[in-house]
């Protein structure tokens, strides 16, 4: 069967489901919006921590569905929505990187008004033992049930260093554009999704780039920096190697007839030239060190490896919680489990899920909506007085990727089985230049205006 035939009917066999269930949702929903009468006085709180992708449906779901006398608040340390996948790109091409911030006052505005959600901005650095977080502030927040969704670390530009408003971030982005286009020579550490995009942007936009900074400002660029030397370094010795062997194949050939040099197998260390670690920001020239010996000068270098849970939140008083690797033990129900209060089953008002969160689940965006709707369902049960009973089990369609290869080329994948045996595979043409983000807002509930560039 050819892999248009097997996502055809991969489609056929999913999409039914999961289009029925968000047209019940969206009825639910219409129903929720004729009968809620507003939080009381003194309403109950569902808090949430952290707004990415994860929170963000969370949040969307619970303002469709908590009873009256209920609230939805959330905390969330950036005063804007940062829409992470188009990062890469915005890294390198410059002129779109307005688009990648959305005020959470805009997103969350419908259930502001409705009064059934409220934003904070602050930062969680700690869960009390008496149903309250502690925001760096020094202030604290009570909440009835808790739902922790901080994600995961990431080096830039998967994620930006500190940057939690627009105006900062934009800066951040310009920096790391300014610094690539400079460079004749480009290393990216991390052989994952966001170094493969990186590393396909920097070489293929590369010319492009560079001529449209000569229309504007009128500096001359040599062909050594409008044709970059690319590497990608990677310590193991496939690319994408949370994927079957399938899609490093294809990548690879793609790196390969775009001139990007390939170092699989090893794990490097690195002297930056100022003497300074990676928290002084991102592409700045060093030394690349190998295993074998070599030292190898670059004048950017891009980290783009690991995934670091941002668990600390738990340390304080429910460090039992915490995995070895930093993530938080979860039921099937996503209820938190700590070794001072469950034996086997969850704390029943304390739930995490996404990134941070030991779910079984990939590490994506994806899961983490399937997710928020295991615990939007959990939660609405508990405040009938009933059992949290529904489950969270990792489906195919998760780990489904579209990974863009640069300006001309996009591959969509998908794993068919945990054996990584069989799989589809869809080679497309290039995305648009600005990954259609304005439109994508759309997924968030608002449009995306000329008011949102200011």
């Amino acid at each position: 069967m050819g892999d248009k035939l097997r996502f055809f009917a991969f489609l056929v066999r999913y999409l039914p489901g999961f289009a029925g269930a968000g047209l019940v949702r969206k009825l639910r929903a219409l129903i929720h919006g004729w009968t809620y009468k507003g939080p009381t006085d003194n309403p109950k709180v569902v808090l949430v921590v952290g707004g990415s992708f994860a929170g963000h449906q969370l949040m969307m779901r619970l303002t469709e569905s908590l009873p009256t006398g209920w609230q939805a608040v959330l905390v969330e340390k950036n005063e804007h929505f940062n829409w992470s996948f188009a990062m890469p790109r915005f890294s390198v091409v410059p002129g779109h990187e307005k688009t990648a911030f959305m005020a959470y006052a805009r997103i969350m505005a419908k259930g502001m008004q409705r009064g059934i959600a409220r934003f904070i901005r602050g930062e969680v650095v700690s869960v009390t033992a008496d149903k309250h977080v502690q925001l760096a502030s020094g202030d604290t927040v009570p909440y009835d049930i808790l739902v922790v969704a901080t994600g995961s670390a990431q080096r830039p530009p998967a994620k930006l260093l500190g940057s939690t408003h627009k105006d900062t971030a934009c800066a951040e982005l310009r920096t790391l554009q300014d610094r690539i286009r400079r460079a004749r020579t480009v290393a990216v550490v991390g052989g994952g999704a966001v170094g493969i995009e990186l590393v396909t942007d920097i070489k293929t936009y590369a010319r492009v780039v560079a001529e449209r900074n000569r229309a504007v400002v009128g500096e001359d660029e040599d062909d050594s920096v409008a044709d970059k030397k690319v590497t990608i370094v990677h310590s193991r010795t496939q690319l994408l190697n949370r994927f079957g062997p399938r899609l490093h194949e294809h990548v690879a050939k793609v790196l390969a007839s775009q001139d990007i040099c390939i170092e699989l197998g090893q794990r490097v260390t690195i002297a930056y030239d100022d003497g300074a670690d990676e928290s002084a920001g991102a592409g700045r020239p060093g030394t690349l060190h190998f295993p074998d010996g070599r030292a190898i000068q670059y004048d950017c270098i891009l980290l783009c490896t690991g995934l670091t849970p941002n668990s600390g939140l738990f340390r304080e008083n429910f460090e039992s919680a915490l995995t070895k690797a930093g993530e938080v033990s979860v039921t099937a129900g996503l209820q938190v489990v700590t070794d001072e209060k469950t034996s086997g089953g969850g704390l029943g008002d304390m739930y995490a899920f996404g990134d941070v969160a030991a779910t079984g689940g990939p590490k994506m965006a994806r899961a983490g909506f399937f997710q928020a709707n295991v615990i939007v369902d959990n939660i609405l049960a508990s405040i009938k007085g009933r059992p949290a009973t529904h489950r969270y089990v990792p489906s195919v369609i998760e780990p489904s990727l579209k990974l863009t290869l640069g300006k001309d080329a996009t591959v969509v994948y998908v794993d068919l089985n945990k054996e990584q045996t069989k799989s589809i595979l869809l080679p497309q043409k290039g995305d648009a230049e600005d990954m259609h983000v304005k439109q994508s807002w759309q997924f968030m509930g608002v449009k995306y205006t000329d008011e949102d560039d200011e």
